[in-house]
């Protein structure tokens, strides 16, 4: 009875988290998700018609969904807010019913998550890669919170579901064939996607897109040699949408002022853990820093994103503020200012020598997306960042050509293949140079050990 008295008293030590522990408690994380739901619902109710609600979410389940198709224009501004607030409230009701324990790759997968409910990713196609990773689970006789997280990131083939579900060249075929490709990607998802996250030295925290692209490029390879092409989409909103303006920089102030206002409180503030951190993701930032570091870390990221558009004078739109939502997330496991500056001077540079306007939304959201190999800048310095960010914006800005716009993770597929490619290059050069050093050194040493041999005969 004692030890049973003493495992439960465990246990709830363990869920409350002492702050000694630096952990932050499964209650507290959850409420402030919650919380986090309840701000994107209040800001849908705002900005949303009531009586186009119904009609208006139909319209985005039942869209082919791939990109680019930006639920803010293909509805509103509150049919696409709503859209994302009812996929982060699903997100989260599966994580804490499988009890995921809050950590940084979780809140990620949750912002992701939001971020994709602004264009691609609904309800209806979402249910059906869930079930191939449960699927998965069953199979391997695991439970299903080992894999849950790749759940979310891998929802983003959602696409492939609604492309043959609703593709008019599958007529009515495709709605029974539809949830089963979409039951069987989310099966392969899971062992594809835990062998390439090896490959990439756990720089690229996107690795579950480098999954997505692969797989979705196979399927549409499939489709384009039985005659199925699949045509890119440009459904993009261009007008100012200033409640989404208002949404960004709100959520982003608010995290600030909380998580300062909580930290200095606590007396726990302390940015420097955050800002000297390396970005690779099997650290966890949310753990080691805190919750409320963390917070003021997503804001601040929140705040320089925006400052970006604005300085170039795009109005935001729901694949914009998607990237934005994804990053924010990432920003829960290493992504912040000092190391994302590196590679926005990449992006900008790579933005003014080639043909494409700066101001387009998939070069903006290459822009943003590049924070996913802000690792790079810490293992490799400015210099690689910067090198990174050039080379990722050429790539993502043909690579959509691959997979015909069934991959979301568009940016997740480009770098990971940067990193890929690039990072061995910096390795062999980061090699060449400290071995140059070193004989450097030796040729130093050499030159005083005779010196002082010279001194000593004299």
């Amino acid at each position: 009875m004692r030890k049973i008295l003493a495992s439960l008293q465990q246990r709830r030590l363990f869920e409350n988290h002492q702050e000694k522990r630096g952990v932050i408690s499964v209650h507290n994380g959850y409420s402030l998700l919650f919380a986090f739901n309840l701000f994107l619902l209040l800001a849908a109710l705002i900005f949303m018609q009531p009586q186009k609600l119904p009609s208006e979410f139909l319209q985005i389940m039942f869209s082919e969904s791939h990109l680019v198709t930006d639920y803010v224009a293909l509805t509103s501004v509150g049919g696409g807010l709503f859209n994302a607030t009812v996929m982060t409230f699903v997100a989260i009701i599966i994580c804490y019913h499988y009890r995921v324990p809050v950590t940084g790759g979780m809140i990620s997968a949750v912002f992701m998550v939001t971020g994709y409910g602004f264009f691609g990713k609904n309800l209806f196609n979402f249910i059906p890669i869930f079930l191939g990773v449960r699927l998965y689970s069953y199979l391997m006789n695991q439970p299903l919170k080992k894999y849950l997280l790749i759940a979310l990131y891998g929802s983003s083939v959602s696409p492939i579901v609604s492309f043959f579900a609703f593709n008019e060249s599958f007529t009515y075929f495709g709605l029974f064939i539809g949830y089963p490709i979409g039951i069987l990607t989310g099966l392969i998802m899971v062992p594809l996607a835990l062998h390439f996250q090896a490959l990439f030295k756990k720089v690229s925290i996107y690795s579950a897109g480098f999954t997505s692209g692969m797989i979705c490029t196979m399927v549409a390879g499939i489709c384009r040699m039985f005659g199925f092409d699949i045509e890119l989409r440009t459904i993009v909103s261009q007008s100012p949408n200033l409640p989404l303006v208002f949404l960004m920089v709100s959520l982003s102030l608010l995290m600030i002022v909380y998580g300062l206002v909580m930290a200095i409180k606590r007396k726990r503030l302390n940015m420097r853990a955050i800002w000297s951190h390396s970005g690779q993701i099997e650290y966890d930032i949310l753990r080691e820093s805190g919750v409320y570091n963390t917070m003021i870390n997503m804001g601040l990221m929140g705040i320089l994103l925006m400052s970006y558009v604005s300085m170039i004078g795009v109005s935001l739109n729901g694949p914009i503020v998607g990237a934005m939502f994804c990053v924010i997330g990432f920003s829960a496991c290493g992504a912040h200012v000092f190391n994302a500056l590196p590679l926005f001077a990449g992006v900008l540079l790579a933005n003014m020598l080639n043909i494409y306007a700066i101001t387009e939304t998939v070069t903006v959201t290459a822009a943003i997306f590049a924070m996913m190999l802000c690792a790079v800048t810490n293992a490799y310095g400015w210099k690689g960042g910067m090198i990174v960010g050039f080379i990722h914006t050429s790539m993502v800005l043909n690579i959509d050509v691959l997979h015909g716009g069934l991959n979301l993770y568009n940016n997740g597929f480009s770098g990971g293949l940067v990193a890929m490619m690039i990072i061995p290059l910096l390795d062999f050069f980061q090699q060449v140079a400290t071995l140059s050093l070193n004989k450097k050194d030796k040729k130093k040493r050499k030159k005083e050990t005779a010196a002082q041999q010279v001194t000593a005969e004299e």
